[in-house]
């Protein structure tokens, strides 16, 4: 996982929960997660546009 160790993401915890407090964590988590949802979605989108223009130019070439 990003070649990040448990020992590191424990730390990242403790210091982000010091930082935005427990009141403010849980909403940064959810929007974080949304981010990373819409993210892998747009990347999902790019990458099917991209193979089916691929294939499409792949059919054209062996009709000429």
């Amino acid at each position: 996982m990003f070649g990040i160790g448990f020992f590191e993401l424990l730390i990242i915890c403790v210091i982000s929960l010091l930082v935005l407090g427990p009141t403010r964590l849980p909403q940064f988590i959810t929007t974080l997660e949304e981010l990373f949802v819409k993210s892998r979605n747009s990347i999902n989108r790019l990458k099917q546009e991209f193979y089916s223009e691929g294939f499409e130019k792949k059919e054209d070439e062996k009709d000429e």
